[in-house]
Parts: C-alpha cells; sequence; structure tokens
C-alpha cells in the first residue's frame, strides 16, 4: 500500500488530502482500514465461503443484518468511492479471488436482471477498474460480445443516408405511458439490464417497446452524478436512459404502468414521489441527443401515421380486457340474431 500511495493520491483533489499531506503512513492505513471494511461487508453476504463456523467467527461485522442493507447502499455513494486499486492490492494474495468474485456478485445483484455467467463481464472488460460505481455503470452499459457470423452480400442490410440519419438526430417529442396504450403501444422489459438494449418492433398495427428494466434508488442518483461530474468524459448513456423515461412519465398512473411491465423497479417511495423525482429531472439533465434518436423517430412517426391511430384505438377500446372482448362478441351477436330475426319474419312462409 506505501510503495503505491503516490499513484493513489492522484485519484483525490489535492485539498480533500492536506491533512495527510505530511503523513502517508497515516494515509495508507485509512485505505487499509476502508478497504478492509468493504471487503469484509460484501464477503459477509456475497462470499462462497463453505466453512460457516470460521466464517461467523472471523466474518462479524458486529452490525445488525437490518443495517447492513444502508451499508451496501452506501458502498455506491459518490462520496464514499475509494480507490479499486486499494481492493486489488487487498485482493493480490493467493486468496484474493474469493473477494473479487464476492465482488462480482455484489454488483450483479445491484442489477435488476443480470446474465448467467455473471464473470463474463468482468473479464471482457478491459478499461481501468477506477472504483464500484464506475464498475457499477460498466455493468449496465457492457455488451456482450457475440461469435460473427458470415452474411452473403446481397442480405447485407446497407445503413441510413445521411438524411435519415439527420432525422432520426433531431429532437422527436413522444407522448407518455398512457397516451402510447392509446395508440397501440405496448411496454415490455427487455431481457438484459443493459442501458442500450431498446428495441420498437411491429406486431401488425400494434407496436411492442422493449425497455431494460432499472432500479430507481440511490445508486441510480449516484450515477447520474457521477457522470456530470467535469473530469469524467462519458456519453451521459444513463443520464439519457433517465431523460428517455422522463418523457413516458408524466403521473403517478405511468410509473405504475412501468412497474407493472417490469422496467421500473420503485425503490425510492410512492409511485407519485418517483413521478415528481422525473419531472423534476427534465429540468436538471441534458440528455445526449444522439442516444436513443432512433427509437425516438420511429415512435414519433408511428403516432403520427392515422390509419394506424385508429386501428390502434379501436384495439384499445375493444380488446382492452376479457369484459370488453365479451361485450363486443355479446353485441355482435345480438345484431345478428336481429337481422336473423328480420329476415324471417319479412321472408315467413303464408
Amino acid at each position: 500500500m506505501k510503495k503505491e500511495i503516490d499513484d493513489l493520491k492522484k485519484c483525490y483533489e489535492p485539498q480533500e488530502l492536506e491533512k495527510y499531506s505530511d503523513d502517508d503512513e497515516k494515509l495508507a492505513w485509512m485505505f487499509f482500514v476502508d478497504g478492509c471494511a468493504i471487503l469484509q461487508a460484501v464477503y459477509l453476504r456475497y462470499g462462497d465461503d463453505g466453512d460457516d463456523d470460521m466464517f461467523n467467527f472471523y466474518g462479524r461485522l458486529f452490525i445488525k443484518n437490518d443495517l447492513l442493507t444502508f451499508v451496501y447502499s452506501d458502498l455506491f455513494l459518490l462520496e464514499n468511492q475509494l480507490p479499486f486499486r486499494v481492493l486489488e492490492l487487498l485482493t493480490s494474495s493467493s486468496d484474493g479471488n474469493k473477494f473479487t468474485n464476492a465482488i462480482i456478485r455484489f454488483i450483479d445483484d445491484t442489477v435488476i436482471t443480470p446474465a448467467e455467467d455473471s464473470e463474463w463481464w468482468w473479464e471482457q472488460h478491459q478499461g481501468e477498474r477506477i472504483h464500484l460505481l464506475h464498475l457499477l455503470r460498466v455493468r449496465l452499459l457492457f455488451k456482450k460480445e457475440k461469435p460473427r457470423r458470415w452474411y452473403f452480400p446481397f442480405f447485407t442490410e446497407h445503413g441510413s443516408s445521411n438524411e435519415a440519419r439527420t432525422k432520426r438526430c433531431q429532437s422527436h417529442t413522444i407522448p407518455n405511458v398512457k397516451e402510447l396504450k392509446k395508440v397501440g403501444i405496448w411496454l415490455k422489459a427487455s431481457e438484459t439490464s443493459r442501458l442500450t438494449d431498446i428495441s420498437f418492433n411491429p406486431i401488425f398495427f400494434i407496436r411492442k417497446l422493449c425497455l431494460p428494466p432499472i432500479s430507481v434508488d440511490d445508486s441510480t442518483m449516484n450515477l447520474i452524478a457521477y457522470e456530470m461530474c467535469p473530469d469524467f468524459d462519458n456519453d451521459f448513456s444513463v443520464s439519457s436512459y433517465m431523460c428517455f423515461l422522463d418523457l413516458l412519465i408524466d403521473e403517478a398512473e405511468d410509473v405504475k404502468d412501468l412497474r407493472d411491465a417490469g422496467i421500473l423497479y420503485n425503490r425510492l417511495g410512492s409511485d407519485e414521489e418517483v413521478a415528481k423525482l422525473f419531472n423534476k429531472m427534465n429540468t436538471d439533465l441534458v440528455p445526449s441527443p444522439m442516444i436513443y434518436s432512433g427509437v425516438k423517430w420511429k415512435i414519433h412517426n408511428h403516432c403520427k401515421t392515422p390509419w394506424i391511430n385508429h386501428a390502434a384505438q379501436g384495439y384499445h377500446t375493444y380488446f382492452r380486457s376479457p369484459w370488453t372482448v365479451f361485450a363486443l362478441a355479446g353485441a355482435i351477436t345480438a345484431l345478428l340474431l336481429a337481422a336473423f330475426q328480420t329476415y324471417f319474419t319479412i321472408h315467413q312462409p303464408k
């Protein structure tokens, strides 16, 4: 720890370490204690040590289990981030892999729908592991590499023209969830929590909007704050996705529909509070104009197509529930019976 203390100091602003300016040993001790506390807290819940008796003796944190929930939440606070290099130094021994695996499980557990093989993103990530909050963002944005497939040239889909790209990059307004349902757009959770895993697929005159599930909690708010840091060069992916959700949310009913679809996990409070939070985000955050522009363009075009809107509204009115289907079927049956009765009354034999 002492050998790399100069590099660890570079992770902080100089004024933050003024009281440690002449005492590297005290600073190294602070890194050591904080790092051990993080590893112990994470391993206490996410470790795979089978020796329970030994762990119960050495692994006690002398803290109530319900308070550990707040500890895990505080580990993703922006102001609490510890250089990940400290954890790497502490886990560099032969037994360090079990702590690393516990950290991977801890981050995966924060994600709503992690992949079955949770270690793939850790192995494929080639960038710098800055701190736990940064790794959570990497996990939410990391795309699993798929094996390359061979395509015949005449089956290859060519890229869009410059004019089409310009249209997609323009700012398009989209209605909230309540209005989307009226024009035949269904909401469904994507298979992964990767924030770029979003699609807009047609099913006749109905459209299915698949959005990655996300938890609205302190970790998400800290990810937004992390992206807004002036020294962090990024594409504002998390902020852009939250702004996209803000377009869909106007009131508590919209939040409820997103929860029912498995897209939004509310861990902050009531649906009304979440709706107010998203509406306030619209004034504080500036999303990337490129991210999600293609999906916004497709939704905008769908809402502006008259015949699709009429068909979708008819479907929403008469087929939104089994009772409306039965009512429509009953009305049609009654009309047919009345028509038959009228026909046989007119043409009855004399």
